[in-house]
């Protein structure tokens, strides 16, 4: 009779052990199949958004976790603008992306150590578009005009920065005169921000009709141009090149 005792006290002792390593087994696995998935990416959307100035569009963030499944996000999201005077981003979940000036920034949202970023760009519709002054004249055949060409469009919005200014001679576009976009004159005077136009020394004198042109309108504008004659040394280098 006492055999017959331990050996159940045996067996239950056996099975209370085995029970035990079942749990634990199982909690392990429990706890990795309940521990939550972390983020690994975001994408913004739309890509590389687009967004007319003064105006505001949205955006969404959509995330996937290490398990492969994908949401948009509603919360925990941080967004930045890399220039506030451009782009203005604002939002948590979705943000509201909102044009400021022409031109483009670079938008980034982050989660989670996770981040995206995208290029933004805040452009114009154009309904009109203007250039001043309407005349003005280089006083040496290898000087800057006087005063910068400033592009407005829609009556009161500076385009200069990005317009682009071609002089043409009797409808021939000129590869002598070309205008480029500064922030002060290019040389030293008080012209200010604008397209200052210059000769390479060899353009043939005359009025050149500039011709302002931007992306996305056919709207044009005009402005002239005199040049006076260039130098005999460039005279005689056009020559030469033209023998040769």
């Amino acid at each position: 009779m006492s055999t017959g005792r331990n050996f159940s006290g045996k067996k239950l002792s056996l099975t209370i052990a085995f029970g035990v390593l079942v749990a634990a087994a199982f909690g392990a696995g429990c706890k990795g199949f309940f521990q939550a998935p972390t983020l690994t990416s975001i994408t913004i959307n739309p890509n590389n958004p687009s967004v007319q100035l003064g105006q505001s569009i949205t955006l969404s963030a959509y995330g996937v976790n290490n398990n492969g499944q994908g949401s948009y996000l509603t919360s925990g999201v941080s967004w930045s603008s890399s220039d506030d005077s451009v782009a203005t981003v604002t939002g948590t979940g979705s943000a509201t992306l909102t044009g400021i000036t022409i031109g483009s920034a670079t938008i980034t949202a982050s989660a989670e150590s996770v981040t995206n970023s995208q290029t933004a760009t805040v452009y114009i519709t154009i309904s009109s578009m203007t250039i001043s002054p309407s005349s003005q004249s280089l006083a040496t055949n290898t000087s800057y005009t006087p005063l910068p060409y400033v592009v407005t469009a829609n009556g009161n919005e500076n385009i200069s920065p990005t317009a682009t200014l071609t002089a043409y001679l009797n409808g021939t576009a000129s590869t002598d005169i070309t205008c480029t976009y500064y922030t002060s004159s290019p040389t030293g005077g008080s012209g200010g921000a604008g397209q200052y136009c210059s000769d390479d020394g060899s353009a043939t004198a005359g009025s050149y009709q500039i011709v302002a042109t931007y992306t996305g309108t056919t709207l044009t504008a005009t402005a002239t141009l005199s040049v006076p004659a260039p130098s005999v040394a460039a005279s005689m280098k056009k020559t030469d090149i033209a023998r040769k």
